[in-house]
């Protein structure tokens, strides 16, 4: 007995730091919560938390976990597309056709781009009957880099 009135002889659990840090890089990968109760474990009974304990005592690591992941995702993308040395802790990607398609990625994600195939015909002027006009502007974005390696701007 703990010999306060209402209290059961456990301690209430305390997270360490390196639990914390666990749980923000599980969140962060995109691991469930279910799965990350597992490897988790209180030292006073040597079980996995439960998924309430857990939201309980990592509610901020929970939270922030997913955002900090993003983040740093995102430096790296916006890096490797504009030539920028890579964040800390991340690899450069210097593969033309990855930052082809990472500026693509972004471009469609970020910017609402979209590779479109619009058909027009019959009826508009300078147009033949059964003429085919296509756009699409992610190609532009694949042209935009080719040359800006050309001229020597990174």
């Amino acid at each position: 007995m703990s010999g306060v009135a209402g209290r059961s002889g456990r301690k209430a659990f305390v997270p360490n730091p390196a639990q914390r840090n666990m749980v923000r890089k599980l969140t962060g990968w995109g691991i469930p919560q279910q799965h990350i109760c597992r490897v988790v474990t209180n030292p006073q009974t040597a079980k996995p938390l439960d998924p309430k304990s857990l939201r309980k005592h990592f509610a901020l690591e929970i939270g922030t976990g997913a955002v900090e992941a993003n983040v740093t995702v995102a430096r790296l993308i916006l890096a490797t597309i504009l030539g920028w040395p890579p964040p800390p802790g991340t690899g450069a990607i210097t593969n033309e056709w990855a930052r082809a398609n990472l500026a693509i990625f972004w471009a469609k994600t970020r910017m609402g781009w979209r590779e479109t195939s619009v058909d027009e015909h019959r009826g508009k002027p300078g147009y033949r009957d059964g003429a085919y006009r296509r756009s699409c502007a992610i190609p532009e974005i694949r042209s935009c880099l080719s040359l800006s390696r050309h001229c020597g701007e990174s």
